[in-house]
């Protein structure tokens, strides 16, 4: 197309990529509007015979386009057509990013960093709002510490916290690192801080996972023994750390105090009578929950404390009652009025918001999710009832999809039916999770396999990990970026929605194509 002024593509080109990075931790408009920058750019820039040249011998990007192909033709055995067509919209970056990269021209190694500094800076930026929103500094309401991820859900945000701290690490580390590091220095340790803040569990396990890769690359590696001293030191420290938490938690999840079950209290100070299940070895903090129970006089004087009604549900979706139950168990008072009318003001709203135990509100962040989930495992052991925690809950999503697939392995349910295959197969299994919490897979993997079976699968691996498993050359960022995404996908369905499938593809081809090709 000709135009009446002179357009240097590849300025746009590099524009348009610092305005995407830029939008990923702060701005889905800008975001999407940079897209479509980078996409008019592509096709006013013509070329489009070299351009085919560049992209008609590469694996990766066919077997891409393969499965967004794939994807489009679900919708011959779909019945939720609009709920495909948004799908479809939802996936478009793995269908145009891979060709844009494919068929653009490498930047300079200045440019290429960049375009990682400006990420970096973005998701800094996102954090200091999180920040402030967290101080209660705005009129934002948060129910729990995840609510301050106020631009996009706290998990992808993580991601994108690791995949920072990261290339902090190969800035810090690589041969022509800039002259002054003292800024990195100072970013490095802010980022970690605010990754444990944010309780994501997917971003801290990946990081740790990613801190005991590079920690093995470095000792088997020819690095000066200074640096893997340090690496030692630093990592062996930090699962110290952890392994610590876990078991002091551990210790404390387990710990019962003795009682003499044969002298409980028959009746209440109020004189109704108390229902004691000594063969339920549920505690909080050492306290038999189900003990010293009158129920009649929680609710009473419940509903005479508070505006949300005792048989109703907490903000995060469980049943009040129980939650009531065990956050006065967690205090050692008794489950009764009284037991009740000693809770405070802020105790009322910590059973409000869905806080069952009084140490998750006082304690570290840190220290709260690991005694949750240990609490998750024991009553997953249990088999009780997984609504509304997150660990167990992911054990019903992965069983149902895998049922799913189970009856669809080649082609899956079709691209718009997924949700709809999901409802009935819940209804089908009589599954025990509310209607609230019937969610889909939270697992890449399956979520392609139930929507377009093993054969689409099969695309999906091969587009994404081709590059990785072939290429003759690597770069210990470009693997460690992939092992980010590919631990991910184990624990979200991170394609399904824009901003994860933008963050996965942009990042691998732009990674890949900078790191592999040009260095």
């Amino acid at each position: 197309m000709k135009l009446p002024f002179k357009l240097d593509h590849k300025q746009v080109y590099l524009f348009g990529l610092i305005l995407l990075v830029s939008g990923m931790p702060v701005s889905r408009f800008l975001s999407s509007f940079s897209q479509v920058l980078l996409l008019s750019n592509w096709l006013l820039e013509g070329d489009f015979r070299n351009k085919w040249r560049m992209i008609k011998n590469q694996t990766s990007l066919w077997c891409f386009i393969g499965l967004y192909l794939l994807l489009v033709l679900g919708i011959a055995w779909t019945e939720d057509f609009e709920y495909a067509i948004r799908d479809l919209r939802i996936k478009l970056p793995m269908l145009w990013l891979p060709i844009l990269f494919a068929s653009s021209p490498i930047l300079e190694k200045k440019q290429y960093h960049l375009v990682l500094h400006f990420f970096v800076g973005a998701v800094m930026l996102a954090t200091f709002c999180s920040m402030v929103v967290y101080l209660g500094w705005t009129h934002r309401q948060v129910h729990e510490v995840r609510d301050i991820s106020i631009f996009e859900s706290h998990i992808r945000f993580s991601l994108m916290i690791v995949l920072s701290i990261l290339y902090l690490f190969y800035v810090i580390f690589r041969k022509d690192k800039p002259a002054v590091l003292w800024p990195y220095l100072l970013v490095l340790p802010w980022l970690l801080f605010f990754l444990f803040l944010l309780q994501s569990f997917t971003g801290i396990i990946i990081a740790a996972i990613l801190a005991f890769s590079a920690l093995s690359w470095v000792l088997l590696s020819h690095r000066p023994v200074w640096i893997k001293l340090i690496f030692l030191t630093v990592v062996s420290g930090w699962c110290i750390g952890i392994l610590y938490l876990f078991a002091d938690e551990w210790n404390k999840f387990n710990y019962v105090k003795k009682i003499d079950f044969k002298s409980l209290p028959t009746g209440t100070v109020g004189g109704r009578g108390y229902w004691h299940d000594t063969t339920v070895k549920q505690t909080e903090n050492g306290n038999p929950v189900w003990l010293y129970i009158c129920e009649w006089e929680m609710r009473k004087e419940w509903n005479r404390r508070n505006w949300r009604s005792f048989d109703s549900l907490d903000y995060k979706g469980n049943k009040l009652s129980f939650t009531l139950i065990r956050y006065l168990a967690s205090r050692g008072y008794p489950r009764d009025s009284a037991g009740v009318w000693m809770l405070s003001e802020q105790d009322i709203h910590n059973i409000d918001e869905g806080c069952p135990n009084y140490l998750y509100c006082n304690s570290s962040g840190i220290r709260n999710r690991i005694h949750e989930l240990i609490w998750e495992v024991n009553q997953a052991l249990l088999k009780e009832n997984p609504t509304g925690h997150s660990l167990s809950m992911r054990y019903e999503f992965w069983k149902t999809a895998w049922h799913i697939i189970r009856q669809h392995p080649i082609c899956g349910v079709g691209t718009g039916d997924v949700d709809a295959a999901f409802r009935k197969q819940y209804q089908d299994d009589r599954s025990a999770l509310t209607q609230k919490w019937r969610l889909r897979a939270h697992n890449q993997f399956l979520e392609i396999a139930v929507a377009v079976g093993f054969s689409g699968l099969l695309l999906f691996l091969l587009g994404f990990y081709t590059p990785f498993i072939f290429s003759q050359r690597h770069s210990w960022f470009f693997i460690f970026f992939m092992l980010i995404q590919f631990l991910s996908f184990f624990n979200e369905d991170t394609l399904e929605t824009a901003a994860g499938v933008t963050f996965c593809i942009f990042f691998t081809q732009f990674i890949y194509k900078h790191e592999v090709h040009n260095l």
